[in-house]
């Protein structure tokens, strides 16, 4: 339960401080500059704690993996690692002259997202303690899929939330019900979180293994919970709160 809640806080307050604070341009240097210091602290103590088989230990690998990521966020939407500029589209919807340009634009991001993906493959490769690995692929999984889905078309795109930095992203974005890939998205997320906590309640595993489960498990949902907001007919989303402070 604390575990699950735990997870839960950390991924809804990180995600709110990356928002408010990517609206805010006199502090956007220091911001990325400190989201990155914090993010190397993060991946030398989750490196660091790869073998440690221990309840301290899960905690630290899965919230280093997160600071690592929340470094990701804050690189693309401060502006720093994004990509080349673009010629604007004149077109709308989906299209393959629209996805060659998105890729274009975000290929220094991706390419970043890749960098460490591979890196932490390796580094973990044989490691006793794969919570932080699997709490980045789960990042990077619902992170791609989600603009994918945005890229082919969902009701709520979240372009509010897009600061002016990369504000010629919303050209990408397609507003409709629904597309062709959600379906997929959605059943596969829903697979992999069943796959994480189905081992909560196995009471053969160590405690620490079953915490790891659960603050995984947790992403796991969260994302699923992140994709049906994409599409369900609602006015709101998890970080209402922030919005009257960033416009």
């Amino acid at each position: 339960m604390v575990a699950g809640l735990y997870s839960l806080a950390i991924w809804w307050i990180s995600t709110a401080v990356i928002i408010y604070f990517n609206f805010q341009p006199v502090v956007r240097l220091a911001f990325f500059l400190t989201s990155l210091t914090l993010a190397i602290i993060s991946a030398f103590m989750t490196v660091k704690y790869r073998d440690d088989e221990s309840i301290m230990g899960t905690y630290i690998t899965f919230t280093g993996a997160l600071f690592v990521w929340g470094f990701v966020e804050v690189s693309f939407y401060t502006g720093y690692i994004v990509g080349p500029p673009v010629r604007p589209l004149f077109t709308i919807g989906p299209s393959w002259e629209a996805f060659h340009k998105a890729v274009h634009r975000s290929i220094y991001h991706e390419m970043l997202i890749m960098t460490l993906g591979l890196t932490a493959l390796w580094l973990f490769r044989k490691a006793k303690n794969k919570f932080g690995l699997y709490t980045f692929f789960i990042l990077w999984f619902a992170h791609q899929s989600c603009k994918l889905n945005v890229f082919f078309g969902v009701s709520n795109t979240g372009s509010e939330f897009i600061p002016d930095t990369v504000s010629d992203m919303a050209q990408f974005m397609t507003v409709t019900s629904m597309n062709w890939l959600f379906p997929f998205s959605i059943s596969l997320n829903t697979i992999v979180a069943y796959k994480f906590i189905r081992h909560v309640k196995d009471l053969a595993k160590p405690a620490w293994q079953r915490i790891g489960y659960i603050l995984v498990g947790m992403m796991a949902l969260l994302a699923l919970v992140e994709h049906w907001l994409l599409v369900l007919p609602l006015n709101e989303s998890l970080w209402d709160v922030v919005v009257p402070y960033i416009h």
